[in-house]
């Protein structure tokens, strides 16, 4: 029996979204125009370090953009999906349904 269905291969996924903390990252920003560093960290549920990383991978393939602004004496990331980003996170959420397509 041959599959009448899409195209299963498995390097079709985007590399810098197919990973569980730049998904949940990606996910959240298209939730919010803009999200701070502390409320996207709770959110996503992962270390300083690791969502400072993710972030600078994202950042560097276009998909976000993070602004560091001074308050007083606290400084503050914010972070937002451009629409690089938003763009590839839809064709990376209709392969996915193309595969998850079934009865």
């Amino acid at each position: 029996m041959s599959l009448q269905y899409p195209d299963f291969n498995h390097t079709l996924p985007d590399k810098i979204i197919h990973s569980r903390v730049r998904l949940a990252i990606l996910s959240a920003l298209a939730h919010s125009e803009e999200v701070d560093f502390s409320s996207l960290k709770a959110a996503v549920g992962t270390t300083d370090g690791n969502l400072s990383k993710q972030i600078e991978q994202l950042e560097k393939a276009g998909y976000i953009a993070s602004h560091r602004i001074t308050a007083g004496n606290r400084k503050q990331t914010t972070v937002a999906l451009t629409n690089i980003g938003r763009t590839a996170l839809l064709n990376y959420k209709s392969l996915i349904n193309r595969w998850l397509s079934f009865e």
